[in-house]
Parts: structure tokens; sequence; C-alpha cells
């Protein structure tokens, strides 16, 4: 699709000088994605969700490693108001289970019918309201440190991250892979989830309509959720595979890679003959 004036202005590597780029056109807005690995005829995607403040970028070699690793399709995107993809005045209330629903047109518009998702943290949670409200396309679903519910963690990390924006320390990673509009994005995700966990916020409930296989992972070091998530998430979808990883904080992916790309493997494979 052709982008007028693209909203990724700032951003170090145009889109044009990255493999596998390509634009959605989702409900009328620019969505921006890659394929890591490229889309292969009978085989299921490995679709990729970021984090609260990440982007396609963030994700690094994530992706395409474990595309590589399993042989199979990868396909990562920038959700509304983060990195290349369309800008977001505010976030919605239900961000995340907005996200969820938005999803499945991303899915319709990449062409992608068949599928794992594999989130991490809001992506993550993300993946697992997908999972509960949509089943067509999904075959299996990994999470690594998403959260379902409440926690005085996490809402110490908001509160902390508000308070960098206020002061206006934008960090530079963040500058680097959302442009000019890095603050904004701060300032949109800290308010909506300070209001997420300000009263008694708990998708357990829902997400128990998952019927697909689920791995849930967690580091043991994670600063942006307790332990408890983890086990919600298991009490929750009683047929989940829940492992807490020793060591690693809340971006085990990046912090250990093999290892985090092996437990997927070993998890997903079964689902992707």
């Amino acid at each position: 699709m052709t982008i007028p004036n693209p909203p990724y202005k700032g951003i170090s590597d145009p889109p044009d000088d990255v493999a596998g780029a390509t634009w959605l056109n989702v409900r009328g807005r620019p969505i921006f994605g890659v394929w890591r690995s490229p889309q292969a005829a009978g085989r299921p995607a490995l679709v990729f969700l970021h984090d609260g403040l990440g982007s396609v970028g963030t994700m690094r070699q994530f992706p395409e490693q474990t595309g590589a690793e399993m042989d199979l399709p990868a396909f990562v995107f920038d959700r509304l108001g983060y990195g290349r993809s369309d800008q977001e005045e505010e976030f919605p209330t239900d961000f995340m289970g907005d996200a969820a629903d938005f999803l499945e047109d991303v899915l319709a518009a990449a062409g992608i019918d068949d599928c794992c998702l594999i989130g991490h943290s809001d992506g993550g949670t993300v993946a697992l309201l997908h999972g509960a409200r949509y089943r067509s396309r999904v075959r299996a679903i990994v999470t690594v440190a998403a959260h379902v519910r409440r926690d005085e963690l996490t809402y110490g990390q908001i509160l902390r991250h508000k308070e960098m924006y206020r002061e206006g320390e934008i960090p530079d990673w963040m500058t680097r892979f959302h442009g000019e509009r890095a603050a904004h994005l701060l300032k949109c995700w800290t308010e909506v989830w300070q209001n997420t966990l300000y009263d008694s916020w708990d998708i357990s409930d829902e997400i128990a309509a998952i019927k697909v296989p689920l791995m849930s992972l967690q580091g043991s070091e994670d600063a942006y959720g307790l332990p408890s998530q983890l086990d919600s998430i298991g009490t929750a979808v009683a047929h989940a595979r829940t492992e807490m990883i020793k060591g690693l904080g809340h971006f085990p992916q990046l912090e250990d890679p093999p290892q985090i790309i092996s437990r997927i493997k070993d998890f997903l494979e079964p689902y992707c003959r």
C-alpha cells in the first residue's frame, strides 16, 4: 500500500532497507510488518507480539532465529501507536483487548490463516486474549512474562516510567525504535496501564476459554511481574504448561535466546507438523 506522510519519522533504518518488510492496510490504517523468514505454503507461521514499549526492532533477532530453528515462517509487526505503524492519539481503556481484536484483522491482511502466537509482556497478554476470543487461525500460544491481573510490582514500574515522562527522561532506545513519537508513546502507555492496574483488573475468567495448547514462561527475576502471574495463568487455563525460568528477568528471549528458543521449539513442534 502507499503510505502518505509515513508515521515513522525519526526512526533510523527506513523500511526499504529492512528485508521482508511489508505495509498492511488494516481497517484503513497503515501497519508495518516484517517477514523475518518468508511465508511457506502449507506451513504455519510464527507470529511475534512485542511488549508494551517495544516494536519490530526491539524483538532483535529472536523471531528470525526461532523461525530458522523450527524451519517456519516468522512474522512480526508494530502494533498501532508503535514503531512505524499508524499513530494513536491516546490508548483505548481496554488497549490490550482492542489489540487482541485488531490482531484478527492484521492476520487476515497478512494472509496468515494458520499460525502460532508468541507474545512477550503486553504482547503475551494480547496473545492470551486473542486465543480466548478467536480460534480459527491459531494452533498454539506461547507467552513470555505476560500479565493477567493487578500486580503491585508492575504498578510500581508504571509509576516509575510515568515519572520518567514527566521529567523528560525518554530513554534513547525508545527514540531509536519509535522516533519522534517516543515521548507520546511513553505517556499513553503509562496512563492507560495506571488506569488498568488502579482497580481490580483480572482477565483470568476470560482466558479460561482458551482451548489451544498454551505454554507460559516467566523469569524468576522479572522486575515487572510477580511470580503469581504465572500461577494465575496456570489456574485459569488448566491445560497450560507453565515454566518459571531461574535467573532470568523480564526479557528472557533476549537474555538467553538459545534456552528460550529451545523451550519454544520443544513445545510447539508437535503442533506444527
